[in-house]
């Protein structure tokens, strides 16, 4: 009887640190101002051309054409956490994952924050806390001035979209 209160306690401390650990503010980012709502990122802002991304990040290590729309190239360095879109050879979106598994590529985190320390690996209440009300909120993704963040079914952070500010046209819809 005594082993299984023990093994009891363990498992109520262990669930407490658990349910602690979803609920306390995240570890700011690496790098702040690398990442810029509304603008790009260090290495990839929006309208830069496919060379003058290249010559930062080098070739990509995929590459797919949309296949509705040939002017669109999406382009992946998952292990630089980075997905850039170039429409008509000037980058047109970037988005930064969070680490995981995703649609078969297994994605490091892009090492670089806002200036307020917000990344992919912030969690949603440390970005509410840090950015303040959200633009926009749906099921799956808080929406800040030229930030999207997508949320995974469990409420996490999956990615950050960058492109241009959409945010404003929500604010009366």
């Amino acid at each position: 009887m005594g082993s299984l209160k023990g093994i009891l306690k363990i498992a109520a401390s262990g669930s407490l640190m658990l349910l602690m650990a979803c609920t306390a503010g995240s570890r700011p980012g690496p790098n702040p101002g690398a990442v810029t709502p509304g603008l790009g990122v260090k290495e990839a802002a929006l309208f830069d051309t496919r060379q003058k991304v290249e010559e930062a990040l080098g070739k990509p290590e995929s590459e797919t054409v949309n296949p509705f729309n040939s002017s669109n190239v999406i382009v992946q360095y998952p292990t630089r956490g980075l997905e850039i879109s170039y429409l008509d050879g000037a980058v047109g979106s970037v988005v930064l994952y969070a680490p995981g598994q995703r649609d078969g590529v297994n994605w490091q985190t892009y090492q670089g924050s806002t200036s307020e320390g917000i990344w992919p690996e912030s969690n949603v209440k440390t970005i509410k806390s840090t950015l303040g009300k959200p633009v926009k909120e749906f099921p799956q993704a808080i929406v800040y001035p030229g930030l999207w963040i997508r949320l995974d079914n469990g409420g996490e952070v999956e990615s950050f979209s960058i492109s241009k500010d959409e945010a404003g046209m929500l604010k009366n819809n």
